[in-house]
């Protein structure tokens, strides 16, 4: 059963209407969710290689910068989630978008130590949670509803799309310029938002204000965290974020140890990208047509075996096993925020919405985390990648025992 109900205005509202007159949004928050805090996850992989030449830091070291930035993250977006639901989008993106970059910049002239590393990306961590895909789902979530499952999948496309362009232009630019000048590249590309954010049509910061959230469907948040369902996202998308993100800081690294250029290995790694720009928007399509859990988990089960193929088949299984992934991370960005739209509804859907991310991300902290360090122990990634494999298969039963939402919403 649902607890979302949409406004009437909404559903009366042609879908392709809702195209026509919220592109700007949906444009906006695209690129916002590419560029935001999320990419750094996208480019670590190609540091990880250049920061051991230049400091000797082990790999498990390095990616410490994911858990820090992760852990960091998870503990802002509660506040985050609030914020948006009581000040709106823009307030938010215009406040967070220049702290990301000043962190940005940070990293790239102030790094000497692992210790300065690892702060300033904790720092970017909190001071940029208004740039995560939490702002932007928001602001789409307001503005779309019988096409909100392809309009956030256009949205997570962003995500996939950083995914495929980072990766290549980073080692271009380590290669030409070095490792720092990849932060500054990075602090460009990070304030695109902040001058996109005056021309998306979001809604006014006074009529956020106006609203008397209290009348509006949906859960509240004491609601909600006394129901199964939250817990279960909470514990699907903990399982998913370790899972999926595990291998993704290390499929670089992975493969230059196996002999593979530098260069090409990060074109190679931004298959994972082309899996999630392809499959988001088709899966947030299927999930306007379908039970969107019945789409989502067998794609989760071909991540799974794609890990299980770097495994047995080696880097030979690398363009394959990046597609599963980046398959696999598509449905699961797309699902965390349809299905919390669709279980929760608008009420309190930034705060929500907001504490499943965040539990998403610390899984996805851990994940590379733990590889690493299992690498640094062991010489290789076997221990990673069956874990990896084991955690989507458990995602996927937890995902088919929920109960499900009313078809009549899923419009």
């Amino acid at each position: 059963m649902t607890h979302a109900v949409t406004s009437d205005v909404q559903k009366a509202a042609p879908a392709t209407g809702e195209f026509r007159r919220s592109w700007p949004t949906l444009i906006f928050s695209t690129i916002g969710a590419g560029v935001g805090l999320s990419s750094l996850g996208y480019i670590l992989g190609t540091l990880v290689v250049p920061l051991q030449t230049e400091f000797g830091w082990g790999r498990g070291e390095i990616n410490l910068a994911s858990l820090v930035s992760s852990l960091g993250l998870a503990a802002a977006l509660p506040f985050v989630g609030r914020f948006l639901d009581r000040f709106g989008v823009k307030r938010v993106v215009m406040v967070s978008v220049p702290l990301f970059v000043i962190a940005m910049i940070l990293l790239s002239t102030l790094t000497s130590s692992l210790a300065t590393f690892l702060s300033f990306y904790a720092v970017a961590g909190i001071l940029g949670a208004g740039t995560s895909a939490v702002t932007y789902s928001k602001a789409v979530v307001e503005k779309f509803d019988r096409r909100r499952g392809i309009a956030l999948g256009i949205v997570a496309g962003g995500l996939g799309a950083a995914g495929l362009v980072l990766p290549p232009l980073m080692g271009v630019v380590i290669a030409d310029s070095g490792w720092r000048a990849a932060y500054l590249v990075m602090a460009l590309l990070a304030a695109l938002p902040f001058v996109l954010v005056f021309f998306a049509r979001l809604t006014p910061p006074s009529a956020v204000a106006a609203v008397d959230r209290s009348t509006l469907p949906g859960l509240t948040l004491r609601l909600a965290i006394r129901r199964r369902e939250f817990w279960s996202l909470c514990v699907v998308f903990f399982l998913l974020g370790w899972a999926l993100l595990t291998m993704i800081p290390h499929f670089v690294p992975l493969l230059i140890d196996s002999g593979v250029d530098p260069v090409q290995a990060a074109f190679l790694s931004s298959l994972v990208g082309a899996g999630t720009v392809i499959a988001r928007p088709v899966i947030g399509w299927l999930f306007d047509r379908f039970y969107a859990t019945y789409v989502a988990v067998p794609l989760f089960l071909a991540a799974a075996l794609g890990c299980l193929l770097l495994l047995w088949a080696g880097p030979g299984a690398a363009p394959l096993t990046a597609l599963l992934i980046g398959i696999g991370f598509g449905a699961e960005i797309d699902l965390m925020s349809y299905l919390s739209s669709r279980y929760f509804g608008p009420r309190a859907f930034g705060a929500l919405y907001s504490l499943v991310y965040s539990v998403f991300m610390i899984g996805s902290a851990f994940g590379p985390v733990f590889a690493g360090f299992a690498f640094d122990g062991t010489g290789s990634y076997t221990i990673p990648l069956i874990l990896a494999a084991v955690m989507m298969g458990v995602a996927a039963v937890i995902l088919l025992t929920l109960p499900r939402f009313s078809r009549a919403d899923v419009r």
